[in-house]
């Protein structure tokens, strides 16, 4: 065996062995347990909080896994479920007649996995299947993070501050006043997009939850503001969540 795969093994074992531990582990317990040296150990998961997929809150605090490694874990499944999903979403969208989209998380984005529009639509939105973008700045993003433990937001936060930018007038830049929002999508259940990606296009997503209630994925409508005031946030997340629980009943 090279000692390239020897040392990649190494490294996968310190991600192993950090899953058993939800609460975090320390850089001492984590050496012993791997019969790493300390030095090893630390530089192992250096890379991995560089790359986002280990958080520590400070300097000798214990280390976690992120929500990145546990959706990069459900990319083997993800080209089948949009095939599997297609008959929810598209009645979906016979009943709202509006722009329905299925995404998940990728690492501190989030991406469209399918997109459905109505046939009459009277405009279309910037957006495809494939794309990635901003959590920050879009309901289903808010929906991944509304549930996601403090620590893991606050390494969100950190990573992703020097490079969020107003993209409207509404575009939330401020961290505790993110961080409420996000308290508020948890509380409700749904998040809201206000204008806050693309002028005049608001957005409501409904995350959709594995077995042990974290959000795999998410469900959203998008419309041009008017509409969707006039139809009703609540009343579409109500709607949404229909369709989210078929899908988890499917998938999980």
């Amino acid at each position: 065996m090279s000692e390239q795969i020897k040392s990649l093994l190494k490294s996968l074992s310190v991600l192993e062995f950090l899953g058993k531990y939800p609460n975090g582990a320390s850089l001492q317990h984590i050496s012993q347990e791997t019969g790493m040296t300390k030095s090893s150990a630390h530089r192992i998961l250096s890379t991995y909080e560089s790359a986002g997929y280990v958080t520590q809150l400070s300097s000798g605090r214990d280390y976690r896994l992120t929500m990145k490694l546990l959706h990069v874990g459900q990319s083997a499944i993800n080209s089948d479920v949009t095939g599997m999903l297609k008959p929810y979403l598209t009645h979906l969208l016979e009943t709202i007649n509006e722009t329905i989209n299925f995404l998940a998380f990728d690492g501190d984005s989030i991406i469209f996995k399918d997109k459905l529009e109505p046939s009459n639509a009277s405009f279309r939105t910037r957006t495809y299947v494939g794309l990635h973008s901003p959590a920050y700045c879009s309901a289903a993003g808010k929906c991944f993070l509304a549930f996601a433990s403090d620590e893991v937001r606050e390494a969100y936060w950190q990573r992703n501050t020097h490079i969020m930018k107003p993209l409207t007038e509404n575009t939330i830049l401020e961290k505790d006043a993110f961080f409420d929002v996000l308290d508020q999508v948890k509380e409700r259940g749904f998040a809201i997009d206000d204008e806050e990606n693309e002028a005049g296009i608001s957005c409501v997503a409904i995350p959709v939850f594995n077995k042990d209630k974290m959000p795999i994925y998410a469900i959203s409508v998008s419309s041009l503001s008017p509409k969707m005031a006039r139809l009703g946030f609540s009343e579409l997340a109500a709607r949404l969540r229909e369709t989210a629980i078929q899908i988890e009943h499917k998938l999980f």
